[in-house]
């Protein structure tokens, strides 16, 4: 398994093919992170980063590793099992942004999934991924999201 995954929505006839997966640890909407300015807001509020969060690249990538090592407690030890996000409506994650927006949120998101040699959980995780995505839209709306991701670089 990788640190990203598309995934179709419920209200689509979802084949039988699709896994199941575990209940996320949050749930992002795609619609409220239309822009980068959208994206920071949704999801300082709902990962619940601290007051002090500047709104900016750094600041995102700070706040967002520390809640995929720590999860919502950062007193006990990294949990053995990956911090998952789940964005709805995925295909409109950064719709009216700028491209290089999303290449810079893949970037950051890459960069805060994959635990590197000598990290606090350096082999917690099977798989060294502590942070997983899960896109999810529907059919229709999925290959747009894709070919955007592939644009933006992920995958190669």
């Amino acid at each position: 398994m990788n640190w990203v995954d598309l995934e179709l929505t419920a209200h689509e006839p979802v084949p039988a093919s699709v896994p199941v997966r575990d209940e996320p640890s949050a749930v992002l909407r795609g619609s409220a992170c239309r822009t980068e300015a959208g994206l920071f807001s949704e999801w300082a509020r709902v990962l619940k980063f601290p007051v002090h969060f500047g709104r900016n690249w750094d600041a995102f990538h700070d706040c967002l590793a520390e809640k995929a090592l720590w999860h919502f407690d950062p007193d006990r030890p990294p949990p053995a099992h990956p911090f998952t996000i789940r964005i709805e409506n995925a295909a409109q994650l950064l719709i009216d942004a700028p491209a290089e927006v999303l290449v810079v949120l893949l970037d950051v998101l890459f960069d805060t999934a994959a635990v590197q040699r000598d990290d606090e959980d350096d082999g917690v995780y099977a798989d060294g991924f502590r942070l997983r995505v899960l896109l999810r839209d529907t059919p229709g709306a999925l290959p747009y999201l894709v070919e955007r991701m592939r644009a933006a670089g992920l995958g190669r």
